[in-house]
C-alpha cells in the first residue's frame, strides 16, 4: 500500500516538474473554456438542445473525464463518473439502474443508445471506450421521445467523428493480472468530400484477478456478508480476451448534406465466468460476437434539420460449460434492426421536432445437453416489433428566461412468438398500443440561478413470451402467456435549482425526484380450476407489484482554475444520489405487504479532484461511494422435497462452511464500500504520453451482486504515440 502511494506521488511530482520546464504548452488554455457544459449540445434530446436549455436532469461525461478514468468499457466509466446504480458480474456482464429502478444486466429500465440509435446490446461491459467521445445521461422518463425501456432514463454514447487534418494514435498498456491492452486509431479528412474514422482495440487479462483485501468502512460488518475467506483470494476462472473494430466513412454529397456509413465488430473470446466466488453453480466460459452497421443521412432544407438513420446488429453469446455442473452449452442470439426519421426546425427561438421510429428486437436461444444434443431452451424464440410517432416542442418565452418543453409519443407494438418443437408451443402474436407524454419548465431567476421541473410518464413493454406464450420446458414446468398483460408504467416528477457560473468555476444542481411505478410484471403459479391438482398447475405473468421511489440528486463542482482565468484547471467535484424511499408493494398470502426494493443502493456517489496544468500533465483522484443495498439470500443448499418445510445447510468451499450463521436470513443488507482510483499522465513534445492508472487504489473488497467479488487493486502503465 505504502509503496503504491509513494510511487504515485513521486510520479506526480516528476511529471508536474517536467511539464513546468516545457515552455510550449501542449494544450492552449482556451480549451478549458470550451468545456463549459452549459454549451454542450445533447444529441439524445431530439431537439438539438444545449444543456442550459433542457428542463430535464442531464449529466455529461466529457472527453477529459474519460481520459483520466482507468475504465476500459462504458460500465466501468459510468460507475466511476456518475451516481447511477451499476450491477456488474465478473466475465464481461453489466447493467444499470437509474433513480431507484433496479439495476439489471439486460438494462430493461434504462435505454442504451449509441449516437441516438439502439446500441445493439444490453450489456454495457461489452461497449469499449476507445471510440467514445462523451456520454450523455438523461435522468427521468423519456418514453415520450424513445418509447419502451426509458423509464429510469437514457444513456447515449457519442462516438468520435473526426474531420480536418489526418491524425491518430497508437497506445500500449500493461499491468496487474497480466493485463495488456493495445489501441490503434486514425481519422480525419481525405478530401473536402470524404472523412473517416478507423480503430482497433485488443484487451487481454492472462491471469485470474485477486479480490480486494480491505474495507475502509466497518470491515467487521463487511466480513459477515462478504465472508472473511474471500479477502485477498484469487477469483478463479476470471480471465478474458477482447477485440473491437470500428469504422466510419463520411461522404459530403451536397451542400449541407452528408452521409455517414458506420460499422463495428466486437469479439470477446474465452471469457471465463466464475459464477460466484464459491462457484455454487459451476464455472463456465463464453464467447461474445457482435456486429453493428448502419448509416445516417444528415442535411438541411430551409429551416429543417433532417436526419434519416438505419441500424442493424447481431449479437451472439455462446456459454460453454466447463463440465463441473452437469449442464450443457447455451447459445443466445440478439438481433436488432430498424430506422429513425427525425425533423427538427426552428421558428423564431422555438424548436419543433417530429419523427418516426421503427425497431425490431429479436431473441433466439439454443440449449444443449452435456453430450451436445439439442434440448428445449428456457423460452421460445420471439421478437417485439415497435413503431412510434413522436413530437417534441421546445419554447423560449419571457425574453429567453423561460424554457418550456412538451412532447408526446404513440407506440404500436406487435409481439411475435415462434413455434418450437422442443417446447411444444405454436406460433402466435398479440398487439399493444400506448401513448406517453412529458412536460418540462426551466426559469432563470437571475444570472446564473435557475429553477427547473419536469413531469413525464413512461412504460416498459412486456416480452412476447409473457403475452403470447404456451410452452413446457424440459423439467415439465408449463408457462402460459397472458394476453391481458399490461405494460409496466411509471409517472415521475422532479424539481430542482441550479447555480452555474463557468467564469467563476461554479456548477451546482440540486434535484428532488419522485416516481410511482405500477403494473410491475411478476411470474406466478396458477391453478386453472382453483383446486390443487397435480400436473394442472402452470406459471403465467400478471401485473401485481407496485413501487414508490423518491430521492435527491446533487451535482456540484468548483474549478480553482477560475481564480487565474483558467491558466490551469483544478476541479473538485461530487455527483451524489440519495434514495429517500425505495419501497416495493405486493401481496403476501392474499394480504397487502411492502418491503425494501432489492438490488437498489440507498446512496451512490462519485467524487474527486482532477488537475490539468494545460502543459501536458493531468492527474485525478476519483472516489466511488457504494451505499447499502438489500438482496435475497441464496447462498445455501436447500432440500425442497418436504415443501413447504425447506431444510437448509451451508455451502462448503475448500472444506469450510460458507456463512453458516446467515442461512436462515431471508434478506441480506450489504455493506458500504469506498472504491478509489488514481491516474496521472504527462504528454511531451506534443506526441508522446506516458501514464499510470491505479484502479481500486485502497484494495477494497466489494461486490455489486452478492458473492461476485470484484477485482482488487490493479496498476496499469501506458504509453501513447500521437501522429
Amino acid at each position: 500500500m505504502k509503496r503504491t502511494f509513494l510511487t504515485a506521488f513521486a510520479l506526480l511530482s516528476f511529471m508536474n516538474f517536467a511539464s513546468q520546464a516545457d515552455d510550449k504548452p501542449v494544450v492552449d488554455s482556451t480549451s478549458v473554456r470550451h468545456l463549459n457544459l452549459n454549451e454542450v449540445q445533447i444529441n439524445a434530446s431530439r431537439v438539438n438542445a444545449k444543456v442550459k436549455n433542457l428542463p430535464q436532469k442531464v449529466d455529461v461525461i466529457t472527453p477529459r473525464m474519460i481520459k483520466t478514468s482507468p475504465a476500459t468499457d462504458v460500465a466501468g466509466l459510468l460507475k466511476r463518473s456518475s451516481s447511477i446504480d451499476i450491477l456488474q458480474y465478473p466475465g464481461v456482464d453489466a447493467g444499470i439502474g437509474i433513480r431507484g429502478f433496479s439495476a439489471d444486466t439486460q438494462s430493461k429500465y434504462a435505454l442504451i443508445l449509441i449516437d441516438g440509435k439502439p446500441a445493439g446490446t444490453e450489456n454495457l461491459a461489452s461497449i469499449d471506450l476507445s471510440n467514445v467521445e462523451r456520454v450523455e445521461i438523461l435522468k427521468g422518463p423519456f418514453s415520450a421521445q424513445y418509447g419502451s425501456d426509458a423509464m429510469g432514463g437514457v444513456v447515449n454514447i457519442v462516438s468520435k467523428s473526426r474531420t480536418g487534418k489526418l491524425g491518430g494514435s497508437a497506445s500500449l498498456a500493461y499491468g496487474s493480472f497480466q493485463n495488456s491492452k493495445v489501441n490503434l486509431n486514425v481519422g480525419g479528412s481525405l478530401s473536402e468530400l470524404l472523412d473517416f474514422d478507423l480503430g482497433y482495440t485488443f484487451h487481454k487479462q492472462n491471469k485470474d484477478y485477486k479480490v480486494g483485501n480491505h474495507n475502509l468502512y466497518n470491515e467487521a460488518y463487511a466480513k459477515t456478508i462478504l465472508d472473511a475467506t474471500t479477502y485477498g483470494a484469487r477469483m478463479e476462472n476470471s480471465q478474458f480476451e477482447k477485440h473491437n473494430v470500428n469504422a466510419r466513412l463520411g461522404i459530403k454529397f451536397a451542400e449541407d448534406w452528408k452521409l455517414n456509413l458506420n460499422s463495428s465488430f466486437y469479439q470477446a473470446l474465452n471469457v471465463e465466468t466464475p459464477g460466484n466466488f464459491w462457484h455454487t453453480y459451476g464455472m463456465d466460459s463464453k464467447d461474445i460476437k457482435r456486429y453493428t452497421g448502419g448509416f445516417d443521412v444528415l442535411g438541411k432544407a430551409g429551416i429543417h434539420s433532417l436526419r434519416l438513420s438505419s441500424f442493424l446488429s447481431k449479437e451472439n453469446t455462446e456459454t460453454i460449460d466447463l463440465g463441473n455442473d452437469g449442464s450443457g452449452n447455451l447459445e443466445k442470439i440478439y438481433k436488432n434492426y430498424g430506422f429513425q426519421l427525425n425533423d427538427a426546425f426552428q421558428i423564431d427561438e422555438h424548436t419543433f421536432a417530429f419523427g418516426i421510429d421503427n425497431r425490431t428486437d429479436k431473441y433466439e436461444s439454443l440449449n444443449y445437453t452435456k453430450e451436445g444434443t439439442a434440448e428445449a431452451p428456457y423460452k421460445p424464440d420471439y421478437n417485439n416489433r415497435k413503431t412510434g410517432v413522436f413530437g417534441q416542442i421546445q419554447f423560449k418565452l419571457l425574453d429567453g428566461k423561460l424554457d418550456a418543453s412538451i412532447g408526446g409519443r404513440g407506440d404500436f407494438i406487435k409481439f411475435d412468438l415462434e413455434a418450437d418443437k422442443f417446447l411444444g408451443n405454436a406460433s402466435s402474436s398479440e398487439t399493444y398500443e400506448i401513448f406517453t407524454k412529458n412536460l418540462g419548465l426551466k426559469y432563470e431567476l437571475c444570472e446564473h440561478i435557475s429553477i427547473h421541473s419536469s413531469w413525464g410518464d413512461a412504460f416498459l413493454a412486456p416480452d412476447a413470451f409473457q403475452v403470447a406464450g404456451f410452452y413446457t420446458v424440459a423439467s415439465g414446468t408449463t408457462t402460459r402467456g397472458n394476453a391481458n398483460l399490461k405494460a409496466e408504467k411509471s409517472k415521475t416528477f422532479d424539481i430542482g435549482e441550479s447555480y452555474k457560473d463557468f467564469q467563476n468555476g461554479i456548477n451546482i444542481d440540486f434535484t428532488y425526484f419522485q416516481t410511482r411505478h405500477t403494473n410491475k410484471i411478476i411470474k406466478e403459479l396458477r391453478d386453472p380450476d382453483g383446486i390443487k391438482k397435480s400436473g394442472d398447475e402452470f406459471y403465467t405473468y400478471i401485473n401485481a407489484d407496485k413501487a414508490n421511489m423518491s430521492g435527491i440528486e446533487l451535482l456540484a463542482s468548483y474549478d480553482f482554475g477560475a481564480l487565474s482565468d483558467y491558466d490551469y484547471s483544478l476541479r473538485l467535484y461530487l455527483n451524489y444520489t440519495h434514495l429517500i424511499d425505495a419501497t416495493l408493494k405486493y401481496e403476501s398470502n392474499g394480504k397487502p405487504a411492502e418491503g425494501s426494493m432489492r438490488y437498489v443502493r440507498d446512496n451512490t456517489a462519485s467524487f474527486g479532484l482532477e488537475f490539468d496544468n494545460l502543459k501536458g500533465f493531468t492527474t485525478c483522484l476519483n472516489g466511488r461511494y457504494i451505499g447499502h443495498r438489500y438482496e435475497d439470500n441464496y447462498m445455501y443448499l436447500a432440500d425442497y422435497s418436504n415443501w413447504p418445510n425447506v431444510s437448509k445447510k451451508p455451502i462448503v468451499f475448500n472444506g469450510k462452511e460458507v456463512r453458516p450463521e446467515l442461512i436462515d436470513e431471508a434478506l441480506l443488507r450489504h455493506p458500504i464500500s469506498y472504491v478509489f482510483d488514481y491516474s496521472a499522465s504527462y504528454t511531451f513534445k506534443e506526441k508522446y504520453t506516458v501514464g499510470i492508472t491505479v484502479s481500486n487504489l485502497l484494495d477494497e473488497n466489494y461486490t455489486e451482486k452478492d458473492g461476485y467479488n470484484m477485482p482488487g487493486r490493479l496498476v496499469n502503465a501506458e504509453f501513447i504515440y500521437k501522429f
